[in-house]
């Protein structure tokens, strides 16, 4: 059995907390299938420190999972516990589908200034905090070096500005070989995460920093647009880009048939194991020349909801996966508290180009239609995509349907 920190000795519940377990001694936690191992490993240890506690583990798959759980708030049939992804914090809790863990978190001894702010920023609504930061990553650059070298790029200086990593795709697509691959199709977030920091970049984005108007027209926003599709629309980037989503992309690296592609750290092993002949290189996002770069915040939060039958064996329960060893050991990416970074596992040098864009990361804006928003946004892109009109055209109706989402 792997050893996991003992749960600290807090300060007392409050008293209507004690009161609001219906099924005491029995914990719901519903984890998405690329951890549930390691829940199911680090469930065992919280139950051999708690042994009139039980954790049954629901493992779900995450595509669907925010609308099983969307249902499950609204019905009252919901886990006690529940990984949400960081984006889905605020639309969540603005229903009034989540529990306030603000005195609970004080009440359990979870040291708060040791989370990342950005991190801690995703799970808070209105100053109030709603979910528990376990996971957080950036997209960073990958790229295989034996391909630069071989299109007499140098495999140790990957391009720094936006007109340098369009030439060096234009160096390297040859042939059925593709310079860079990016989203345009499957999940939604797939698109979102690889294309909106773009127009972040250049100062555009889909809304105002308001939140209460679309930008989405704006020269900055369509000039950041034209520069991700251009990839596809100049044949830098694989025909299949419109149903290519993040597993599409791994897979074309893996099989060689794209030297460059944006995604997160948890990419870096299935690459390792399933072609082990590439030599895997790392990198920041590039950015447009004079500007700064960055990257939407991603990762996962741990949340109560409001409708939990067994809050107070819940809260015992994120308390103990709180802890920056269980933490560590159960993030696919980076940790959410800063003191478990110090892990051996997070020191590999690949690693550095993802912690590094950490500091470049904001998170989603913190809407109810969020979801809606940003199906509309995808929409547009597949439409540009499929070169159906101009980028500025498309762009101009989408911020026009974004306004009336807003005004509702």
């Amino acid at each position: 059995m792997r050893h996991f920190g003992k749960l600290a000795t807090t300060a007392a519940l409050p008293l209507w907390l004690w009161h609001s377990a219906a099924i005491a001694g029995e914990v719901t936690w519903w984890a998405p299938e690329f951890g549930a191992d390691r829940a199911e490993e680090l469930a065992a240890a919280f139950e051999e420190q708690n042994p009139d506690i039980t954790v049954n583990i629901e493992r779900v798959v995450p595509n669907g999972l925010q609308n099983r759980l969307l249902v499950a708030l609204r019905s009252g049939n919901t886990p006690d516990l529940v990984d949400i992804a960081n984006g889905w914090t605020a639309p969540f809790a603005t229903t009034g589908g989540l529990m306030a863990l603000d005195e609970a978190v004080a009440g359990l001894g979870v040291e708060l200034d040791d989370f990342l702010p950005a991190a801690l920023d995703t799970a808070t609504v209105d100053g109030q905090l709603y979910a528990l930061p376990f996971r957080a990553e950036a997209h960073a650059m990958i790229y295989n070096k034996g391909m630069f070298e071989a299109a007499g790029l140098d495999p140790d200086a990957f391009p720094e500005t936006w007109e340098e990593l369009r030439s060096a795709a234009e160096a390297l697509t040859t042939g059925d070989t593709f310079g860079m691959g990016i989203a345009g199709g499957g999940e939604v977030s797939n698109t979102i995460f690889r294309s909106l920091p773009f127009l972040w970049m250049n100062g555009g984005g889909v809304l105002n920093e308001a939140n209460d108007q679309s930008i989405l027209a704006q020269p900055e926003s369509v000039e950041a647009v034209e520069f991700y599709t251009g990839f596809l629309d100049d044949g830098l980037a694989p025909p299949s880009t419109l149903e290519n989503d993040g597993n599409a992309l791994r897979r074309l690296f893996i099989a060689n048939k794209i030297a460059v592609y944006q995604s997160g750290q948890f990419d870096l092993r299935s690459i390792a194991e399933e072609n082990p002949d590439i030599d895997i290189g790392t990198a920041l996002l590039p950015h447009p020349e004079g500007k700064e770069r960055s990257a939407i915040l991603g990762g996962w939060n741990f949340a109560v909801p409001d409708a939990a039958r067994n809050k107070e064996d819940a809260l015992k329960l994120l308390a103990f996966l709180a802890e920056p060893e269980n933490m560590g050991f159960y993030t696919d990416t980076f940790p959410a508290r800063q003191s478990a970074m110090s892990m051996e596992r997070f020191q590999d040098p690949q690693l550095e180009p993802f912690r590094d864009m950490l500091q470049y990361a904001r998170r989603q804006p913190p809407l109810e239609n969020w979801v809606q928003i940003t199906q509309v946004y995808f929409d547009s892109i597949q439409e540009i995509l499929l070169g159906q009109a101009e980028a500025a055209e498309i762009l101009d109706e989408a911020s026009q349907q974004i306004d009336g989402l807003i005004q509702k």
